[in-house]
């Protein structure tokens, strides 16, 4: 998308001046244990032409997300070659920009990139920053990929409205959250799944009327019994089984979106129950690539929403920049509650 390509150190030339900087680098795939924190240039910016490298950020909050881990072990579907810096979602203040850049130094934004945002800065596109204003860099770097995710699968694939009832998987994770307070701004019932007694009690507080623990073996059932007609709608971030008895779960017209794989494994869907219920199954993925007016849309509502409170983005576990492999650690094992962010 939008990163200039890193130089290793050891291919730098004796007499460069080329400023550096700390950053956690994929030098080969494997796991975040494998990961090195490493000095390395800080990345060139571009001058002219369509999506150029024009604005150069310091990055004063970068959040994590189940991808990044993927991503680093090599299996992402839009896989980046290594050497690398992963990261995809931060916020921070512009430092540096060339002549075609929108922004100015001194301009705080967030965005999310392709690669890059586990590092002291980041070279980005100016046509994918959001201005943030005073709004706090840690709560704004859960903006560019949470929230935007959660409000493409609501609104433009689930078509939300007023009385649906929507079902949201994990919903105490980073997307979970985001879909929680956006589906309740609409005006829709909430039936959450969440683990441990605190994150159930905190999906109750972020929105859901209702909340099921997802490790009892039928808690499928629970969703019937608190809608015997099935559910409108259903935000899975989580995949695998949990796709598969969801699409069951479905109301007639019901939408299954699809925002991502946290369990580690890809459903198989049976087709039948689409056929029966006249369902259907839509894959939530957005680029700016594909649809910028779009997405930059989006993102300065959800910019004006946060400013307002309208949407509260849930900071919890904070961890510096050079204990990424400990933060992913935590997001892994499923006991963090909202973002996990690097600061």
């Amino acid at each position: 998308m939008v990163l200039s390509i890193l130089v290793r150190m050891d291919n730098m030339q004796e007499g460069n001046e080329l400023k550096t900087m700390q950053a956690w680098v994929v030098s080969e795939y494997g796991k975040p244990e494998d990961l090195v924190f490493d000095r390395i240039p800080v990345p060139p910016l571009e001058q002219g032409g369509p999506n150029a490298v024009d604005t150069l950020v310091k990055v004063e909050a970068a959040a994590l997300n189940f991808a990044d881990e993927i991503a680093i072990a090599g299996r992402y579907q839009d896989r980046i070659e290594p050497p690398f810096v992963p990261g995809n979602e931060l916020a921070g203040t512009v430092v540096e920009t060339s002549a075609d850049s929108r922004f100015q130094p001194g301009d705080r934004v967030a965005c999310q990139v392709r690669s890059g945002a586990f590092a002291e800065y980041c070279a980005v596109a100016s046509d994918r920053l959001m201005a943030i204003g005073d709004i706090d860099a840690r709560a704004a770097a859960a903006l560019p990929v949470s929230y935007t995710t959660a409000h493409v699968a609501l609104f433009q694939k689930g078509n939300l409205t007023a009385g649906q009832t929507v079902l949201i998987h994990a919903a105490s994770g980073g997307l979970g959250v985001a879909a929680t307070q956006l589906a309740r701004s609409a005006g829709a019932r909430i039936i959450a799944t969440a683990g441990s007694e605190e994150k159930r009690r905190f999906a109750i507080e972020n929105g859901a009327d209702h909340v099921i623990d997802y490790r009892k073996p039928d808690w499928y059932k629970e969703v019937k019994s608190l809608s015997p007609n099935g559910v409108d709608i259903v935000v899975d971030p989580v995949g695998g089984a949990t796709s598969e008895q969801s699409l069951r779960l479905l109301a007639w017209q019901g939408k299954l979106l699809i925002c991502g794989f946290a369990s580690g494994e890809i459903p198989a869907l049976k087709a039948n129950y689409m056929l029966v219920k006249s369902a259907s199954v839509h894959g939530v993925y957005w680029s700016f690539d594909r649809d910028p007016d779009e997405i930059r849309a989006i993102q300065q509502e959800l910019v004006e929403l946060c400013a307002a409170g309208g949407i509260r983005p849930l900071i919890r576990d904070v961890y510096p920049m050079g204990e990424l492999v400990a933060a992913m650690k935590a997001l892994r094992s499923r006991e963090t509650v909202g973002k996990v962010v690097l600061s």
